[in-house]
């Protein structure tokens, strides 16, 4: 018996022990759901993926890996007695099969103390890093909301309160501290500044152009990477864009391609920002035109990503939501809360299939249950948590 056991011995394979630096690698490679099941692994690895320069160092390596991270599009669905926020997959839609669950996160915050909100009192002001910047509107109070982990910061308010014009919240990767800037009309074009996790307020320049010269958006669309700009829309003599360095905490201004053809009849254009990219959509009478400034600030990097002949198809106003790296575009028919994708390669649309999600409710592609409250946004997963 003593000699089998020795036997055993010599034939039982061992497991092989990784270095810590090679288990750090491996984990960081790993997609936000496995990581928040594999914290209940061992205290160490509680420890590593709690910590915050793993957090953003999961979040960057995905970025660089691959431009189109597991995203999703947020909506508010409306039928229920408080507001829920939706997140639907991209990804499904855009393989060869599309379907997929839309799944919702309970907001469960206490805004209002022994009050509840209503349905609509509650709106994402940004996207950025896994945070979304809440703003409920009765109280003036702003918090940031990690749907994945459901970590949420204190609430706090505006010290000037409504009526605010202009919103937009990004990361200031200088100083690694996330800024709402609000821009307040009643006060002379005033621009405030409120840093998360400082909690303070501090006073902008003044916004470049009156706040009542057709801006077409509200919220200014977050570009990321070197520039760390919030930038918004804007026509006074002619179309520009309005660029806010989050670090320097200067206003710019970024100049549109020469557009032909574009009269009393055009729409005001869409600013958006796809695969980290300044992207605009204008409709004109009959035509869609779709471009991108491969870098940012450079004129000359303006390129035309798709025009769509409208009459073929018996759409207008198409408000885009995201563009793949394949050039596949999600749009949205607002009259009818429609979603459509449109191929640049052949020119073709087609619709998503149907959505189930998780309370049993259909949402389908071509009628979307519940209102559109920002519909507008692409949100990344991560694992950040937001400054306290």
């Amino acid at each position: 018996m003593k000699a089998h056991r020795e036997r055993c011995k010599l034939v039982r394979p061992t497991l092989p022990v990784l270095p810590g630096e090679i288990i750090v690698e491996i984990l960081l490679r790993l997609p936000v759901k496995a990581l928040l099941r594999f914290k209940r692994v061992c205290k160490s690895w509680r420890t590593l993926i709690s910590s915050p320069k793993f957090a953003m160092d999961n979040f960057r390596q995905h970025s660089s890996a691959n431009r189109n991270l597991p995203s999703h599009l947020i909506y508010s669905n409306k039928h229920y007695e408080y507001q829920r926020l939706g997140l639907l997959s991209l990804q499904p839609l855009f393989e060869a099969t599309p379907s997929g669950v839309a799944s919702f996160v309970h907001f469960g915050i206490d805004f209002c103390i022994g009050e509840k909100f209503g349905n609509d009192e509650l709106i994402i002001r940004g996207s950025c890093n896994g945070l979304l910047c809440l703003h409920h509107l009765p109280s003036s109070r702003f918090c940031l909301l990690n749907p994945a982990t459901k970590s949420v910061s204190r609430c706090f308010r505006s010290e000037l309160g409504p009526p605010s014009f202009y919103f937009g919240f990004g990361y200031d990767h200088v100083h690694d501290k996330y800024k709402l800037v609000t821009v307040h009309g009643h006060e002379q074009d005033l621009t405030q500044i409120f840093t998360f996790g400082a909690n303070s307020w501090t006073n902008g320049p003044k916004f470049p152009y009156p706040v009542y010269a057709g801006l077409t958006g509200k919220i200014g669309r977050f570009l990321s990477g070197t520039t760390g700009t919030l930038n918004w829309m804007a026509k006074v003599k002619e179309w520009v864009i309005i660029s806010f360095d989050l670090a320097n905490e200067t206003f710019g201004e970024v100049s549109l391609p020469c557009l032909s053809g574009v009269d009393h009849n055009t729409r005001d254009p869409e600013l958006q920002v796809s695969l980290n990219c300044l992207s605009f959509t204008i409709q004109k009478e009959t035509m869609f035109e779709v471009w991108m400034m491969k870098e940012h600030g450079v004129w000359e990097s303006w390129i035309m990503i798709s025009r769509v002949n409208l009459l073929r198809h018996y759409y207008n106003n198409l408000i885009p939501l995201f563009i793949s790296e394949r050039y596949v575009l999600l749009l949205v028919y607002p009259f009818v809360r429609t979603l459509v994708m449109y191929n640049c390669d052949d020119g073709m649309f087609s619709y998503p299939l149907m959505v189930d999600t998780s309370d049993g409710c259909i949402l389908s592609a071509t009628h979307f249950q519940g209102k559109f409250y920002a519909a507008d946004f692409v949100h990344h997963e991560s694992l950040v948590s937001p400054p306290q």
